[in-house]
């Protein structure tokens, strides 16, 4: 049976190399914000990748990442400000957030769930996990989610 056909965009399968074996869980469009940009380190990748296969390994089964936000711009960074907050005034939106274009693909906010029942990852254990593959980790957010980055592997040019 042939996989199903998208009418995404940015609908491409992310190779990346694990320990000598090419690995891809992910599509370029779970990065993508409302309006289609999507911006995906390498790091940041092979990082998914390792959280992905440890937590599958831990569960004693398949577990999927969800990439519930990515990359973003000056604009959507306005517009979550506005719901949450800038964390410079007790909110929960950084001004210099790492999912910024800018800093090129090297932030996701992620949940992690059970591939046979969707059962949700705790939170911690998720954070836990991404301590060790990724830079920055963190793992308190009401809605569950981690944020996680690799801003020292991945850093751009000035």
């Amino acid at each position: 049976m042939s996989e199903p056909t998208y009418n995404r965009r940015n609908d491409v399968r992310l190779l990346t190399t694990l320990d000598g074996e090419d690995v891809a869980h992910f599509r370029l469009r779970e990065f993508e914000n409302a309006a289609g940009l999507a911006m995906v380190h390498p790091a940041l990748l092979e990082s998914l990748e390792r959280v992905r296969r440890d937590l599958s390994s831990m569960a004693g089964e398949t577990v999927w990442i969800i990439v519930t936000s990515a990359v973003r711009t000056e604009d959507d960074l306005r517009r979550l400000a506005a719901l949450y907050g800038w964390t410079d005034q007790g909110g929960a939106v950084a001004r210099n957030s790492r999912h910024l274009a800018k800093f090129g693909g090297i932030a996701a906010d992620i949940v992690a769930v059970l591939a046979r029942n969707r059962a949700r990852v705790p939170q911690k254990t998720l954070g836990t996990v991404c301590r060790r593959h990724f830079d920055w980790v963190k793992d308190d957010y009401n809605d569950g989610h981690v944020h996680a980055d690799n801003r020292y592997r991945a850093v751009p040019p000035a």
